[in-house]
């Protein structure tokens, strides 16, 4: 029996690849690792970007949230 899930909010910005997703634990935050280099920070309520870093040019593989200081960290594929 597949899995049916109903999509509430679609989020969208140009890039080849989504890598990674992190959910903020306390506010409506998603932050986003993107094959292009790029990490977005959006507000689920408003389905809006508050903001973009451009990191590096190669792939940023992996972002997560440190709710206890509002920060974040990330991987990507430069040395």
């Amino acid at each position: 029996m597949p899995l049916r899930l109903e999509i509430k909010k679609k989020l969208s910005a140009r890039s080849d690849r989504v890598k990674c997703v992190d959910l903020h634990p306390q506010e409506s935050w998603v932050l986003s690792a993107l094959y292009s280099g790029n990490v977005y920070l959006w507000d689920i309520e408003t389905a809006s970007l508050l903001k973009s870093w451009e990191v590096c040019d190669l792939p940023v593989r992996s972002c997560k949230f440190i709710a206890r200081r509002s920060h974040f960290v990330c991987a990507s594929d430069d040395m």
